[in-house]
C-alpha cells in the first residue's frame, strides 16, 4: 500500500516533466520523418518476419479431429504474399500496366468438414 502511494505521489509530480518531454521528442521525430521508401522497406523486413513467426505457429498447431474451427494458416499466408507483392511493385515499379489489385480474404477462421 504505501508503495503504491509513493509511486503515485511520484508520478504526479513527474507529469509535467514527462508531458514537456513527450513534446520534445514528438517534435524531434516530425522534424526528420523517415522516407517512405525506407519505411516501407522496414515493412517488408517486418513481413518476413510475420511469415517465419506464422509458419513456427503453423508447425506448433494441430487441428484435433471434430474441431469445429480453426486458423486457416494457408489463406494468411496467402495474404502475406499478396501484401508483399505490393509493395515490392510500389517500390521497385515497371513501366508496364498496372497490376490488378488482389483482395484480403481477411477471415482466417474456417469450419471443417464432417
Amino acid at each position: 500500500m504505501l508503495s503504491l502511494l509513493l509511486a503515485r505521489s511520484i508520478s504526479v509530480k513527474l507529469i509535467p516533466y514527462l508531458y514537456l518531454s513527450g513534446i520534445v521528442l514528438a517534435g524531434n521525430a516530425l522534424a526528420a520523418p523517415a522516407s517512405e521508401s525506407a519505411t516501407l522497406s522496414l515493412l517488408l523486413t517486418q513481413l518476413d518476419m510475420l511469415d517465419a513467426t506464422l509458419k513456427r505457429a503453423e508447425s506448433q498447431s494441430s487441428v484435433a479431429p471434430g474441431e469445429r474451427f480453426f486458423f486457416d494458416y494457408p489463406q494468411a499466408h496467402a495474404d502475406i504474399r499478396a501484401v508483399r507483392a505490393g509493395l515490392e511493385q510500389y517500390l521497385t515499379p515497371s513501366r508496364a500496366q498496372p497490376q490488378p489489385v488482389l483482395p484480403l480474404a481477411g477471415q482466417y477462421r474456417r469450419e471443417s468438414v464432417q
